[in-house]
């Protein structure tokens, strides 16, 4: 400390050393118990601390991000507060200006360090905030599955997000062999951190469908690096190999949730799977709110019609038939064979 104090004081600096500007923190090290609570600098104390704020993440001693996460909840709570006024079933904004402002709006502030704090043990309260967005702007009454809400509004889940993030922030990385980036991953590769090898494996993975998908826009000398299991020659490779464009990164999120979607789907006993697409389902253009929510209760089961409704309350719902009294009132019977319905609505 006494070396730091020369140093700033022959430079004419003054280190600002109030609670959340400057502190000290220690992580995961049996030496930390000999810390003392505090140090001093020009005379001024610098206390020792759990927890601290750089560059809007809140780093702990323990790198679990529990903290940050419970702060990155708090404020997309405040934000959904604001929106979900205006996002009625009945009233209020339709689907497309929804999602526009949770992409804009609230993936801002979720996934902003998303590559350094987020992980399955500290997404728990969001994952439940994340399911009420999408029930609000598909207009669901009823518990749906999450996944058939995603595809109805053309956004992949969480995981599959920050996973494309990763992705594209490890190619810009590589792409600039001067980036302070690119050494610190070099680095962390030597060392063999699970993290950053796991997002390895998701860029090795991009870079051989982009082969497959995409060979003239591959260096010919790179394909033969891309097929070895190690990830040590990966971040070696040619800056045409690097690039990338939009309709790459949505080809391939849509490839990463389709496989994610028929692992999960179909272990829950699932035997078709839904089409994926980071496009909304679309709908015919001015529809008011509520014809445009009860149309989209056509695509999950928990909805509105009565073979629904008489499985939920049969003391409220006498009947599943539908008002033509020819079978139960369901998504298919209306789409296919309602003699009520019109044959140019289908």
């Amino acid at each position: 400390m006494d070396g730091i104090n020369l140093w700033t004081s022959l430079w004419r600096m003054v280190i600002n050393c109030d609670v959340n500007k400057t502190e000290i923190i220690c992580f995961n090290t049996y030496e930390a118990a000999a810390l003392p609570s505090s140090l001093s600098l020009g005379g001024k104390p610098i206390y020792l601390t759990n927890q601290t704020k750089v560059l809007g993440v809140t780093l702990d001693n323990k790198m679990g991000f529990q903290q940050h996460s419970k702060n990155v909840y708090n404020n997309l709570v405040y934000r959904w507060i604001s929106m979900s006024r205006y996002a009625n079933r009945n009233w209020g904004m339709n689907q497309a200006v929804i999602i526009r402002l949770v992409k804009t709006i609230l993936s801002s502030t979720l996934f902003y360090g998303s590559i350094v704090w987020m992980s399955n043990s500290n997404l728990g309260d969001i994952q439940k905030l994340w399911y009420t967005v999408l029930k609000a702007a598909v207009g669901a009454v009823f518990n749906a599955h999450s996944a058939v809400l995603e595809v109805i509004v053309g956004m992949p889940p969480i995981q599959i997000m920050e996973r494309i993030i990763a992705i594209k922030h490890y190619l810009k990385s590589f792409h600039d062999k001067e980036d302070i980036h690119f050494q610190f991953i070099r680095t962390q590769i030597m060392g063999s951190n699970p993290k950053i090898l796991g997002h390895l494996r998701d860029v090795k993975k991009f870079l051989q469908w982009k082969t497959e998908h995409y060979p003239k826009e591959i260096q010919s000398e790179d394909i033969e690096a891309l097929t070895d299991r190690g990830f040590e020659h990966l971040s070696l490779l040619s800056q045409k190999t690097y690039k990338y464009n939009k309709v790459m990164i949505q080809k391939f999120t849509e490839q990463m949730w389709r496989e994610s979607l028929l692992n999960r789907l179909m272990s829950e006993g699932w035997h078709d799977v839904p089409q994926v697409s980071c496009s909304p389902l679309p709908t015919p253009f001015g529809l008011s709110r509520d014809t445009e929510v009860l149309i989209m209760s056509l695509m999950y089961k928990n909805n509105l019609l009565n073979s629904f409704l008489f499985r939920q309350n049969k003391s409220k719902w006498t009947s599943p038939l539908c008002a033509c009294g020819a079978e139960e009132q369901s998504a298919l019977h209306i789409l296919t064979s309602c003699e009520l319905v019109n044959c140019g609505l289908r």
